[in-house]
């Protein structure tokens, strides 16, 4: 099993950053975990909620992946969506369905709420129109 390149990535991390789903999966059969870290605790699931992995996410998240795991800043998966979603929607949905906690707050205070509501050049607070908050 690969212990990771200098920065403690997998070839899974770079599979989610490529939204290669069918390399997702045989790593997966070939035993490695779905919520592998690096040196700064991100998962998969970061990478292919940054890079907007739609179909990367779907194989993370039916393989157990952890959907509210803390990078070294506190930020989840979400958080990553929500601050790169460029306006985009489905990967923020696709969290949210599958337990992602809009209200969690990294280690700077920051909801991924609050973050919606800051990012003003794309009408991201639209995905937490529902949330209280």
């Amino acid at each position: 099993m690969n212990t990771g390149d200098e920065f403690g990535r997998k070839p899974i991390h770079y599979a989610a950053l490529e939204d290669d789903a069918v390399s997702i999966s045989r790593l997966l059969g070939e035993g490695e975990s779905p919520d592998s870290r690096d040196n700064k605790g991100f998962t998969p699931l970061h990478f292919a909620a940054r890079e907007f992995a739609l179909r990367a996410a779907e194989v993370l998240l039916s393989a157990g992946a952890a959907v509210d795991a803390e990078d070294v800043f506190g930020n989840t998966p979400l958080g990553e969506a929500t601050f790169n979603s460029k306006g985009r929607g489905e990967m923020i949905g696709l969290l949210r369905a599958h337990g992602a906690d809009p209200l969690h707050a990294n280690k700077s205070g920051q909801t991924c709420l609050g973050l919606s509501r800051l990012i003003a050049n794309y009408p991201v607070a639209r995905f937490f129109a529902d949330v209280q908050g």
